[in-house]
């Protein structure tokens, strides 16, 4: 019986690694899916140089979709702006300040490579004209989404913003939770809703847009895809 495991074992060994080469892609193999992969760039970068959308398949949308909400979650606690900070106290000093728009811009040129695209530096309302697809409200987003504010400042001599947009958050995903910079000396927070009083503008207008058009490769201002609905709430204080 000894004997006859001792001639067993080089066959095992055989079988291994027969198993273990099969399941090794051979070089043609490999050239094949490189190449595969270089003409689905080339399609990409032909797509979006044309204005079109990017064919990326839903697994990868989603996937987008994911990382780019939990990168927008990754700056939470980093402050508004230097100037809202006295010079004495430490978040006066943080190396980083991103407000609302700029929330989104550094998500954005984070995800530069894989999204195929550099964002703009501007503000909430150029990021609003790139995203055509508008939603009816929040039965219709989808974590990751945009919530964009217009209003109408208080102070007459600040110049207003076109479409009247002065603010974005992110959709969380959980009920009608944010993420977003909100107040001026405060950080990158999640929010319980997207509903709020503001002190610096008034006659507030919530307008819903997908990101899916950035997801697929594209973000150039656009004509509307759909008219954008502007829904107003009675505010909640937070």
């Amino acid at each position: 019986m000894a004997s006859q495991g001792k001639e067993e074992a080089p066959d095992r060994a055989c079988r291994d690694q027969n198993e273990a080469c099969a399941e090794t892609p051979s070089l043609q193999d490999a050239f094949r899916i490189f190449r595969e992969k270089k003409r689905r760039e080339l399609r990409e970068r032909k797509a979006r140089d044309q204005g079109r959308e990017v064919e990326r398949d839903e697994a990868t949308l989603e996937r987008l979709r994911n990382k780019f909400l939990q990168t927008a979650l990754s700056y939470c606690g980093v402050p508004y702006a230097r100037r809202y900070h006295e010079p004495d106290s430490p978040t006066h000093h943080a190396p980083l300040f991103l407000d609302c728009c700029g929330l989104v811009r550094r998500v954005l040129r984070d995800m530069k490579e894989e999204l195929g695209f550099t964002v703009g530096p501007w503000n909430q309302a150029y990021q609003f004209d790139t995203l055509p697809v508008a939603l009816s409200g929040p039965e219709e987003m989808r974590p990751g989404d945009l919530v964009f504010v217009s209003g109408t400042y208080f102070n007459e001599q600040r110049k207003q913003q076109r479409h009247g947009m002065v603010h974005v958050e992110i959709w969380l995903g959980d009920g009608e939770k944010t993420v977003g910079a909100r107040w001026q000396k405060g950080r990158v927070e999640i929010h319980e809703s997207y509903q709020f009083v503001s002190k610096s503008y008034h006659s507030m207008q919530y307008h819903f847009r997908s990101i899916d058009t950035w997801l697929n490769g594209i973000c150039r201002r656009l004509e509307l895809i759909a008219e954008p609905l502007n829904v107003s709430f009675s505010p909640i204080i937070l």
